[in-house]
């Protein structure tokens, strides 16, 4: 068995089993037990305040009912100083006084009971008394056995209605959740998918102005950007790997000629600055393609950027260009990426046309500028291949391929796009568009 050494051993990160489901099925309990909790919650709180008020107006029925009885005994009370008696033909209703019991006191001496002995114990009984004439108290007790069953028959209900509310809240729940969770499942199905470097299908967005159609548009505006610096960092990687062999290998053929004196120094010298340039224009161009600006977007003249990019041209070439068009139009973008992006648009249209180089803008939902070479063209199938880095259709033109890259990547990154078609009459036509301002003209 061998034995790894320490730091390598301790260097091994140790992977743990994981439980199939994972976070989606603790969430979904979670969620299922909140919402139970919720229910339960909500069911004992309202059979809570529910018993409180029955049993807040059963008291307060009972109250009235003893109050009622009370004052109908003390009206038909007979007081004299040595003795009390009740006369019947006051009291029209003593037959309602079957679940109460009345007494006459003064002192420690009872001298009178109706309805029956009076109860000592004050659990099933409402006590009241009343002060009388020559010191006689009369002392009343309603039953409120009945009222105190009714209280427990209450409470016998709701305990058996919470396990069938519980029940149909756990139906619901899991009903529920498994809607309520699918535009979850979709975010977390694609985020695995992401991990592993593919790219899916956007989620779909859940009906509504909330927060999860919120969360599947930021989603799927993530995805795309992360697609897009991951394409952007492959094509780097690919494209340096490619583009710099020839150079590098150019290098090491003439540093090797010289350290071996196959070669005089006046011969090796301009091959070497010569590949040096070439590295230089290359990382030039690939750092450019990868670069993102850092400052906001302003507006921009189109014609100003066009006569910049002519001002720096040669005049033999500056001869050759034609500007017409709405040059008054404006992009909202960045200068110095907006004439990088004519630059090479015009030098790659002078450099396949020895005729003149026709530049047009128009004013319409976006702001489109033309620029119409009077050269050879390329064959239909390539038209859609223009644009994509290191693309040498004529190897014998010099160049490296990434003029009309940066240019296609300035236009993505300004919101715009770029196009190219064969002129009828012959030549290429490149249509640079992106998204306009108000026209200013003077």
């Amino acid at each position: 068995m061998r034995v790894l050494p320490r730091k390598a051993a301790q260097a091994i990160p140790l992977a743990l089993p994981r439980a199939k489901g994972g976070l989606w099925g603790g969430f979904r309990s979670r969620l299922m037990l909140s919402m139970s909790a919720v229910v339960l919650l909500t069911a004992l709180l309202v059979g809570g305040v529910g018993f409180v008020r029955f049993q807040d107006t059963l008291s307060r029925e009972a109250r009235q009912d003893l109050d009622s009885i009370t004052n109908a005994v003390e009206q038909a009370l007979i007081i004299t100083p040595e003795r009390v008696m009740l006369d019947p033909g006051r009291l029209p209703r003593l037959v309602e006084l079957g679940s109460s019991r009345f007494r006459v006191m003064r002192g420690e001496q009872v001298f009178l009971e109706i309805g029956g002995r009076f109860p000592f114990e004050s659990l099933n009984w409402l006590k009241t008394e009343r002060l009388l004439e020559h010191g006689f108290v009369l002392q009343a007790a309603l039953d409120t056995r009945s009222q105190n069953e009714a209280l427990r028959a209450f409470w016998r209900t709701e305990l058996l209605a919470l396990p069938l509310s519980l029940l149909l809240a756990l139906v619901a729940a899991y009903l529920l959740v498994g809607y309520l969770m699918r535009p979850i499942r979709h975010l977390t199905e694609a985020t695995r998918a992401i991990a592993q470097q593919r790219f899916p299908k956007p989620v779909p967005v859940p009906p509504g102005q909330d927060e999860l159609s919120d969360l599947a548009e930021s989603f799927n505006r993530m995805t795309r950007a992360v697609e897009g610096f991951l394409e952007r960092e492959r094509n780097f990687s690919r494209y340096t790997s490619h583009e710099l062999r020839t150079p590098l290998a150019t290098l090491r053929v003439q540093v090797e000629a010289l350290e071996q004196g196959l070669l005089p120094p006046e011969e090796s010298l301009p091959a070497i600055k010569g590949s040096l340039e070439r590295l230089e224009r290359l990382l030039a161009g690939l750092l450019a393609l990868t670069r993102s600006p850092q400052k906001d977007p302003e507006p921009l003249d189109v014609g100003i950027a066009l006569r910049s990019v002519v001002q720096s041209l040669s005049s033999k070439e500056q001869q050759r260009i034609i500007l017409e068009g709405d040059l008054g139009a404006q992009v909202l973008g960045y200068g110095e990426l907006l004439q990088q992006a004519l630059g090479n648009l015009l030098s790659n249209a002078l450099k396949f046309s020895q005729g003149e180089v026709q530049v047009e803008v128009r004013q319409a939902d976006m702001t489109h500028i033309f620029i119409r070479d009077r050269g050879p063209g390329v064959r239909e199938e390539d038209l859609l291949r223009l644009g994509n880095p290191f693309l040498r259709l004529q190897p014998r033109v010099e160049g490296m391929g990434l003029g009309l890259a940066l240019v296609r990547h300035i236009a993505t990154l300004l919101g715009g796009r770029l196009e190219f078609r064969n002129r009828p009459g012959g030549g290429l036509e490149a249509i640079l568009s992106l998204p306009g301002l108000e026209v200013r003209r003077g």
